[in-house]
C-alpha cells in the first residue's frame, strides 16, 4: 500500500478521493487550508471505515507545505503518490476580474501546484527508487482544453497546469514517475457552492457583461439543481478514477471524465472555432446575446 498526500481535502474530489483510498488501506495525509472544516472529512472517512492524518497546508502558504513534507518524512520515510487537488474556480468576465482576483487564482490553482510539487519531489524521487509505483496526480479540469466564457481565470490556471503537468511528465519518465492529468467536466461539488468565488465587479449593473453574467448565474443555478443536461450526476465517479490510477502500474498522461467533457473536447477539435463558438454561447447565454 502507498503512501498518499492529498490536497484540499475538506470537500469535494480531495474529500471523497482521501475517504476512498484510506478504506483501501493506503495511508492517506489529507490535507486543507483550515482544519476547522474537517467534519466532513471525518465524518466520510468514519462511514467508510478508514482513517486518515490530518494536515495543515495552504498550498500559496510555503511553510505550511514544508510543515507537511517535513511530518510525512519523519512518520513514514515515504511519500509514494502526491494528489495537488487543492483549488476553487474564480466566475467573472475579463474585464470585471481585478488583477488581484486573476492572480490569487493563479497563485492557488497553479503556482500552489508548483510549489506543493516542488517541496514533494525529493521524497517522491527517493520513494521511488526505493519501491517504486510512485506517481504524481494533477487535478485539472475539462477547462483545461475547453474553456468558456465567464470562467476565463479559472480556464487560464488549468490551462497552465496542463503545460506544466505535461512538461513534468517527460522531465519525470527517467526516474519512473507518471504524470497524471484528471479532467473533470461538471460534477455537483462545492465548487458551485460553498466554494464558489465569483468577482466583485461581476454583481456590477454597469458591466457591459451584467446581461451575460446573469444568464450564467442562472445556467449554474440549473445545474446545481439538476435542472440542466451535462452536470455530472456523482462526483463519485472521479475518486473511483483516482483510486484505478493510483493502483495502475502504467497509467496514461490524460483522462477526461464525463460525457460532458468528453463532448466538448471533441466539439472543440473537430468543429471550426467560430461554429464551436456560437454552439457554446448559444447553450450558455440562449437568446441573452442577440
Amino acid at each position: 500500500m502507498s503512501v498518499v498526500l492529498i490536497t484540499g481535502c475538506s470537500s469535494g474530489f480531495g474529500m471523497l478521493s482521501a475517504a476512498r483510498l484510506s478504506a483501501a488501506g493506503h495511508t492517506v495525509y489529507a490535507s486543507m487550508r483550515n482544519l476547522q472544516k474537517r467534519e466532513a472529512l471525518l465524518s466520510e472517512v468514519k462511514r467508510r471505515g478508514g482513517e486518515v492524518k490530518l494536515l495543515k497546508l495552504d498550498v500559496t502558504d510555503n511553510a505550511t507545505i514544508d510543515d507537511a513534507m517535513n511530518t510525512i518524512e519523519s512518520e513514514k520515510g515515504r511519500l509514494d503518490i502526491l494528489i495537488n487537488n487543492a483549488g476553487y474556480g474564480l466566475g467573472g468576465f475579463f474585464e470585471d476580474v481585478s488583477e488581484r482576483e486573476f492572480r490569487d487564482q493563479m497563485e492557488t490553482n497553479f503556482f500552489g501546484v508548483l510549489e506543493v510539487t516542488r517541496r514533494a519531489l525529493p521524497l517522491i524521487r527517493k520513494s521511488s527508487a526505493d519501491y517504486g509505483g510512485s506517481k504524481i496526480i494533477n487535478i485539472s479540469s475539462v477547462q483545461g482544453r475547453a474553456p468558456i466564457p465567464g470562467l476565463g481565470a479559472y480556464a487560464t490556471s488549468k490551462w497552465a497546469m496542463e503545460g506544466f503537468s505535461e512538461a513534468l511528465y517527460h522531465e519525470l519518465a527517467p526516474f519512473g514517475i507518471p504524470v497524471v492529468i484528471v479532467e473533470p467536466g461538471s460534477y455537483k461539488t462545492e465548487i458551485f457552492t460553498s466554494n464558489a468565488h465569483v468577482a466583485e465587479q461581476a454583481e456590477n449593473s454597469e458591466s457591459p457583461y451584467t446581461r451575460f453574467s446573469e444568464a450564467f448565474r442562472l445556467k449554474i443555478d440549473a445545474m446545481t439543481k439538476g435542472g440542466a443536461v451535462g452536470m455530472g450526476d456523482d462526483p463519485e465517479v472521479v475518486s473511483e478514477l483516482i483510486e484505478k490510477i493510483v493502483d495502475s502500474k502504467s497509467p496514461k498522461l490524460r483522462y477526461v471524465v464525463g460525457k460532458q467533457a468528453r463532448l466538448r473536447i471533441l466539439l472543440r477539435a473537430f468543429l471550426p472555432t467560430k461554429h464551436y463558438s456560437r454552439l457554446l454561447r448559444k447553450a450558455l447565454f440562449g437568446s441573452v446575446e442577440a
